[in-house]
């Protein structure tokens, strides 16, 4: 009796977990394709709009260029994003977060709060180095999502990446987590992809692609002829 009412209690929870599975991660989902729309037309202002608080949002910073096209798409919808908003910014080097704080001084009447994900991997650095910063990373970049993933709790918010590696690791936790915490309300992730992503999409972007709640390209050939559950919304960058 007591083994039967295990397994039975085993099979209700792993249903649930499936069910739940099904539930959160969006390629399970029927979702047709999108015509072109007005920048203003996209899923960012849906969530805006849903609720009279200010939103939160969660931004990393990668290195270089994605900074640079990070800091464009913030500024194009800045009436949107930047509106009173909380904004967590995560970054991997201080070049970057010293631009975000510079680009953030026009913005005084948002929050901002910084977390530091380590790299995952050095140039250079030999196989044993590369495990030990890999699992430190991991598990720095899961405390820094699960602090900021739980501050996030019933308000509108967003998680806005474009590109670096360390947006799968930032994904996979939150997806994590949510699978995890079952009453925990939905994250709403945005993946843009590079602008320079013209015929097929990236390393990050082909991973992210099953994962992210709204996978967003810049040219409608990538959507036409990779990603059809991508959506194009024209140039934002």
């Amino acid at each position: 009796m007591k083994t039967a009412f295990l397994a039975s209690l085993i099979f209700i929870v792993f249903t649930a977990y499936v069910v739940r599975l099904v539930a959160i991660l969006p390629f399970f989902h029927t979702q047709t394709r999108t015509e072109k729309e007005t920048r203003d037309g996209g899923s960012v202002v849906r969530i805006q709009k849903s609720s009279q608080k200010p939103l939160k949002i969660f931004v990393f910073l990668g290195s270089g260029g994605h900074t640079g096209e990070m800091l464009r798409l913030l500024q194009n919808y800045k009436d949107l994003l930047l509106n009173e908003s909380t904004v967590y910014v995560g970054y991997s080097d201080q070049a970057s977060r010293q631009r975000f704080v510079c680009f953030m001084k026009d913005f005084t009447r948002c929050k901002v709060q910084y977390f530091e994900f380590m790299k995952a991997r050095e140039v250079k650095a030999t196989f044993l180095q590369s495990v030990k910063t890999i699992i430190g990373t991991l598990i720095q970049s899961f405390v820094n999502v699960a602090k900021i993933r739980f501050a996030m709790c019933g308000v509108p918010h967003l998680f806005l990446l474009n590109g670096p590696g360390t947006c799968c690791i930032i994904s996979l936790w939150l997806k994590l987590i949510e699978l995890v915490v079952i009453f925990l309300d939905a994250s709403h992730i945005v993946y843009v992809e590079s602008l320079a992503r013209i015929n097929t999409p990236s390393l990050t972007g082909k991973i992210l692609y099953w994962v992210v709640d709204e996978f967003v390209v810049q040219w409608q050939e990538l959507r036409d002829d990779c990603l059809p559950r991508a959506k194009w919304f024209g140039i934002l960058v």
